[in-house]
Parts: C-alpha cells; sequence; structure tokens
C-alpha cells in the first residue's frame, strides 16, 4: 500500500473512533414526570409580551439548564407534537424546556411586519428573561428545524452570554448576503422568485393580518382560549396536519391558481389576510427593503457554538453550508455541519425509518446517522450535554464535516468542500439537428471543438410543470422522465459510467446563451440516471440573465447576443455506481415553484401579456458551457 493509502486508512480510523465515542451515551437521571406552565407572558423591551410555555422536569434540584425552542408555528398542535419525543428526552436529562411563539404568530403580541420579525432582540431578551429565573443555570440553548432554526440565527448574532449553544437546523432561509449567497434567505435563485414556495407558506403559516386577544388579557384567560379556539389561519394551500405538511394533497389547483396573471396577486385569489409575501414578491433581489428583514448580511458574527443540520434536498441547503463555510473562514470555534439525506427536516424525526430509507422516488438506503436508529437524537443530547452541563463527553472531537452520501455511506472532513474533493469540468455538447427532440445531448470531459448551440421554444403560456424540488413534503425527489419528454427540456448526459463517481459539495453551472426576448429564464436540474431509464432529480438552480450584471441592476438582452450566465446554488452529496449516468436538464421554466418569466423586460410580477422566446445554449470552443462537479475519489 503506497503513502497516501495509508494516510486514507488512518484518518478512517480516526473517523470511525470519534464517531462511536460520539454515540456513546453516559449514565445519567432520569425523570418521567415534569410540570408545565402555559402562556406566561414575557415582556420584551419594546412593551410587546410573547406567549411562552415552561416545562421543568420534577424532583430534578438545582439550576437546570435550559433548552428553548422559539417558533412562528402553533405551540399547541404542529411544533409541539412534532417534536414531543426530543423535547421529552430533554425533560427526562433534567433540562428545563421553553416553548415560545414568535413576535406576532399565535398569542404572542407585536406584528409579524417582515419574515424573522425581531428575531434579534426578542430572542436576546427571552435569553435575559430565563436567566433570572429561579430555576435557570444561566446556560441556554436552542435548537429547531425551519423557522425554528432560522430565528436562531439572529439570536446568535446578538450575543447574550448565555447562548452557550445552538442546533440550528434547516436554516438556510434566515441567511442573507454573507459572501457567497445572493438569494435573499431563499425566496430567490438566481434572482428568480420562489413564488410557488413562499405564497404557500405565508399564507398558511405567517400571515400579518390575524384575530387578537382581548386587551389586557390574563394569563387564565389565554389558556382557555388557547384550548378553546387558537389563533391560526386556515390552510388554503396544502394539507396539514398535526405531525406534516403533505404537499401531495393540495387544496387548490395550485398550477391554475399560479397561472392567472398578474402574480402578484396570487394570494389576493384565494382571499385571506396580508402577508409580508404581498410585499416582497414586487422587490427586486438587490431593493432596499431586503435591508429591514434581519437575514444574515455580511459582517455577522456569531461565539455561539452550532450544529449546522441540514438534508441535501433541502430548499435553503445551499445558503446553510454557505453560512457555515463564512464561519469557518472567519474562525468562529465550535462549528459542524452535518448534512443527511432525505427532504426538509426529516432528521429531526429519523428513528428507525432511516434504516431502508426513500422519500419520492429515490431509495437512499441507511441514512441513520452512527447506523443508530437515535443517532441524531444521541447526538443532540449529547451536544447540549457538554456545552449546557459541562460534561466531558468527546462530541467536540467529531470531524468538523459529515456528509451522507446517498449509496455510498458517510463521508468525513474538516473543511467544506472536503479536502479531497476534485472539480471536474462536463461539457455540455450535442449532435444532430439543433433543438429537435432526439437529438443526442451529452456531457464529456473533453472540451467541445465546433459551433454548435441547442434551440428550444420556450411558452410562458404551457411552462414545464414543477416535478420534484421545493418543499416541503416528502416527494422532493421523483422520475424525471415525464418532463423530459418536452421539446423545451434538453437533457445533456454521460455515456453509462465503466467506474463509480461520488459527488459530494457544491456544483456550478456555466450557460453561455442567448435569446429573442429582452429578458429570459435558464433553469437546471442535476439528475441520477439509472440504468433502467429512471431520472432522479438531485439538486436545481436558475438564473435570470438580466442579473447577469449583478442584482443590484437590469441589463435587457440583445437578441442574437451570446451571455454568460453562472448558476451556484446547487449542492449536492451523491454516489453514481456504474452502469448509471451523469445528467444535466436546461430549460427556461419550473412552474409553479418559480415565477414563470414573460419575456419582456417588464416588472413581470404585475403584467399580464407575455411573448414566446426562442432560446439558445451555445457550446462550442468560444462559448463551453459546462457543469463544474465535485468529486470526491474512489
Amino acid at each position: 500500500m503506497n503513502t497516501a493509502g495509508m494516510r486514507v486508512m488512518a484518518a478512517t480510523t480516526l473517523v470511525v473512533m470519534g464517531i462511536s465515542a460520539v454515540m456513546a451515551e453516559p449514565a445519567r437521571a432520569s425523570y418521567t414526570e415534569w410540570s408545565t406552565e402555559k402562556e406566561i407572558f414575557v415582556p420584551m423591551r419594546d412593551g410587546v409580551h410573547l406567549s411562552t410555555d415552561v416545562m421543568l422536569p420534577k424532583g430534578a434540584t438545582g439550576p437546570l439548564p435550559t433548552i428553548l425552542v422559539r417558533t412562528p408555528y402553533d405551540k399547541s398542535t404542529l411544533e409541539a407534537r412534532s417534536f414531543e419525543s426530543q423535547y421529552k428526552k430533554f425533560l427526562s436529562q433534567g433540562y428545563a424546556f421553553v416553548l415560545q411563539s414568535e413576535r406576532g404568530r399565535n398569542f404572542s403580541e407585536g406584528t409579524y411586519s417582515t419574515y424573522l420579525a425581531g428575531a434579534g432582540t426578542d430572542g436576546y431578551d427571552t435569553l435575559e428573561w430565563i436567566t433570572k429565573q429561579p430555576w435557570s443555570n444561566g446556560k441556554v440553548g436552542t435548537i429547531g428545524c425551519s423557522s425554528t432554526g432560522e430565528q436562531q440565527w439572529p439570536m446568535a448574532n446578538s450575543k447574550h452570554p448565555a447562548h452557550a449553544a445552538m442546533i440550528p437546523g434547516a436554516s438556510g432561509t434566515a441567511i442573507g448576503s454573507i459572501p457567497g449567497n445572493d438569494t435573499q434567505g431563499a425566496v430567490y435563485r438566481g434572482g428568480v422568485p420562489l413564488i410557488g414556495l413562499w405564497a404557500w407558506w405565508y399564507h398558511d403559516m405567517a400571515p400579518r393580518e390575524r384575530l387578537l386577544l382581548p386587551p389586557n388579557s390574563t394569563q387564565e384567560q389565554r389558556i382557555r382560549l388557547r384550548d378553546s379556539f387558537g389563533l391560526l389561519p386556515q390552510t388554503w394551500f396544502y394539507t396539514i396536519e398535526p405531525d406534516k405538511i403533505d404537499l401531495t394533497r393540495p387544496k387548490h389547483d395550485a398550477e391554475k391558481m399560479f397561472m392567472e396573471l398578474p402574480s402578484r396577486n396570487v394570494l389576493r385569489r384565494v382571499g385571506g389576510a396580508l402577508t409580508p409575501f404581498d410585499d416582497f414578491v414586487t422587490k427586486t433581489p438587490g431593493d432596499a427593503y431586503w435591508n429591514q428583514v434581519p437575514l444574515a448580511k455580511a459582517g455577522f458574527s456569531s461565539r455561539t457554538p452550532a450544529l449546522l443540520m441540514n438534508t441535501w434536498h433541502d430548499i435553503g441547503a445551499g445558503e446553510m453550508i454557505r453560512m457555515f463555510k463564512y464561519l469557518q473562514d472567519q474562525n468562529t470555534p465550535n462549528q459542524y455541519l452535518i448534512i443527511g439525506s432525505g427532504p426538509h427536516c426529516s432528521f429531526l424525526h429519523g428513528g428507525a425509518q432511516l434504516a431502508k430509507f426513500k422519500f419520492g422516488d429515490f431509495d437512499v438506503g441507511d441514512a441513520r446517522y452512527g447506523n443508530s436508529d437515535d443517532g441524531y437524537e444521541t447526538l443532540f443530547t449529547r451536544w447540549f450535554s457538554h456545552f449546557l452541563k459541562g460534561e466531558n463527553n468527546g462530541v467536540t472531537d467529531m470531524p468538523k464535516v459529515q456528509l451522507h452520501v446517498a449509496g455510498k455511506g458517510w463521508l468525513h472532513g474538516e473543511r467544506w468542500p472536503l479536502e479531497s474533493t476534485k472539480f471536474v469540468k462536463y461539457y455540455l455538447a450535442s449532435s444532430g439537428a439543433a433543438g429537435v427532440k432526439g437529438t443526442t445531448q451529452s456531457l464529456s470531459t473533453r472540451m467541445p471543438q465546433g459551433t454548435e448551440k441547442d434551440t428550444y421554444l420556450y411558452d410562458p403560456a404551457t411552462p414545464v410543470p414543477t416535478r420534484g424540488g421545493g418543499c416541503c413534503g416528502t416527494d422532493m425527489a421523483v422520475d424525471q422522465r415525464g418532463v423530459e419528454m418536452r421539446r423545451d427540456v434538453l437533457s445533456y448526459s454521460t455515456p453509462a459510467l465503466e467506474q463509480p463517481v461520488t459527488v459530494a459539495g457544491p456544483v456550478e453551472v456555466v450557460l453561455y446563451v442567448s435569446s429573442s426576448a429582452k429578458d429570459t429564464d435558464f433553469m437546471v436540474k442535476l439528475i441520477d440516471v439509472y440504468p433502467d431509464g429512471k431520472a432522479i432529480n438531485l439538486s436545481e438552480d436558475a438564473f435570470r440573465v438580466r442579473y447577469r450584471e449583478g442584482f443590484d441592476k437590469k441589463v435587457l438582452m440583445r437578441e442574437g447576443e451570446v451571455y454568460e450566465i453562472r448558476l451556484t446554488n446547487m449542492v449536492t452529496g451523491s454516489h453514481f455506481p456504474a452502469g448509471h449516468r451523469i445528467r444535466l436538464d436546461v430549460t427556461s421554466s419550473n412552474f409553479p415553484i418559480y415565477e414563470r418569466n414573460l419575456n419582456t423586460g417588464g416588472n413581470n410580477f404585475d403584467e399580464t401579456r407575455w411573448v414566446v422566446a426562442e432560446n439558445s445554449i451555445h457550446h462550442s470552443a468560444a462559448h463551453p458551457s459546462h457543469l463544474l462537479l465535485p468529486i470526491v475519489p474512489e
């Protein structure tokens, strides 16, 4: 064996030993009962009171470490039930547990004026309140997934000394203009609004208008009203049950609803309260509006140890990973990145179901952490035991980066991307009549030599339908063959692989494009093609060509001129076995998750007319369109 091979074996052995140490559960006191005090009104610095529940383990002595969950969701149903096993675990181990409704949500006072309204100052003030309680030991850990994870970043930026550790799961939509990120919290991809996601989320989860409590309500009155009524809006878009959101059962025909123009009026067509969506759907990525939203921006800093948890098919995976890289580049201590396989927040409810895990049409095999049914749960409790209780349990000895690769298992390293990663260009090419279905389109590591291009018609009246991707159900990875049959979808594929290829890291696509329109969009999907032809989407991205010179300006296209665009938001961890093919799909719509570009060069959100665009992908020596893949050596 050569020296390099010996180093790999040694590193692998150390990694396995580190994971084993993390998974070992020490003996500790166990509490089986706890008390609950609901609807405490915790005061904020501006006089607003936030609805808060406190649970304390019965029989625990002395000041307790505290786990805090702040959420925009209903404490009594969605968040509390879906988080039940985890908070019971914390209570049984002697933690106080605090569950709070964010400003302007449910029984909390104030207005949900923007996304993450008041998260920084309200988080700080809540930590201050906790530390003054007789049951507090002065150390607080925060945990949560999706919006309960995202509000932890503004809190970390406020740097309260009690914020001892955090687990911000699937928290990419809190990430703004840190270096390398330009999506304004996953509202955009390459400047294209994800209206299908955010119209639903704001309407069903976080409207600005709502019914209010009686003035000067008492705690007893709030408890009675909460048990009798609650303040949740009607759900118009999708079926929502206490434990899950089912995007496979829409309450309305979403595609038909979004087809009506102008796009800014989609929420008004279903009725309901006003939301922050009604504001930002009319803004551009570079609008000053985004300065008032407390996203993590350039200059953000944190001193709170963090487990950055996510899954590859999560809508904000790229943003959260870029936050990890940003924190590492700042030399922020105790930051760890763990990316599993699955849809949004699936790691939070893992257990035995991850042992043979399939979501949508994608079978990922054993996706458990540490090959244990309670691997994630044990990791979380050991994380907080170390930072909140002072246990010397070795949790910080684990690798800084841990990535689950479907079909391969866990890969480990100390930085993102993994130190052994090699970036390989796969060039787009084709043969035959351009734009004719049946033309052979290919991906090759050989630089193109000709002057070819592929052309298709993009008609906003018949957009390519969304299949997979987006957020937040279980059908995020599905067979793409149905949409790939369309004439306006180009599929560039490698030959069947003779050797397996493992891809783990950031994925970039560089396209040289032209159009007959003043402005248009280009969409891409990275696909794993199985020997039987099944084509599973791994990641996706989009770009609105008007923003090729910056998201703070609009520069229209000239017919016949070729422009370079870069799509930089994809991330993935996937193993392509021998016999599989790597594919890149290119088109100009992915509807209704992404807003359709009407191709006029106008505002788009207030328009009712469109033009058909003749769009071209160039792949030649002068215009080498390519896919840049992060290959991890076998």
